[in-house]
């Protein structure tokens, strides 16, 4: 369910940008050089490549933020899932926001956990299409940890 929602998203998204390599007729190819590479900078990546983050006892949720490279200088909205949350009021409340915006190629978001979590790996999927109706898309891991 949540891979067809993540597709329905994507199907009604246009985008426009990444650095064209020539110019756009009706008659020339359209090729881009965009990308997606998703990062957690203030996590510890593991030999596997998962990340790691730290629940902290006492708190309600333990937030990291996540970053997201288009190889675009044109402003970007890129959307972000997860099958990874919780049921609150009957509704299901993923542990990653939606969207955001580049900035300079580059969009954050924030990751929470709650304690039900601990010692799960959570997949965080992000993606966007550019102005060639190109696919990006990008997946990372995150292993919540509870050492102390």
């Amino acid at each position: 369910m949540v891979k067809k929602l993540f597709t329905y998203i994507f199907i009604y998204t246009l985008l426009v940008g990444c650095d064209i390599q020539d110019p756009i007729s009706s008659n020339d190819i359209c090729e881009s050089n965009c990308y997606l590479e998703i990062g957690a900078p203030s996590l510890q990546i593991d030999n596997n490549g998962y990340y790691h983050m730290e629940w902290l006892d006492g708190y309600q949720q333990t937030f990291s933020t996540l970053d997201a490279n288009t190889g675009s200088n044109q402003i970007r909205k890129v959307y972000w899932g997860s099958e990874s949350g919780i049921e609150y009021g009957g509704d299901f409340v993923s542990c990653v926001n939606p969207a955001s915006y580049t900035n300079k190629g580059t969009a954050h978001t924030v990751v929470g956990v709650w304690e039900e979590m601990v010692g799960d790996t959570i997949l965080i999927y992000a993606g966007y299409y550019d102005h060639c109706s190109n696919e990006h898309k990008d997946v990372i891991g995150i292993i919540v940890d509870n050492e102390i």
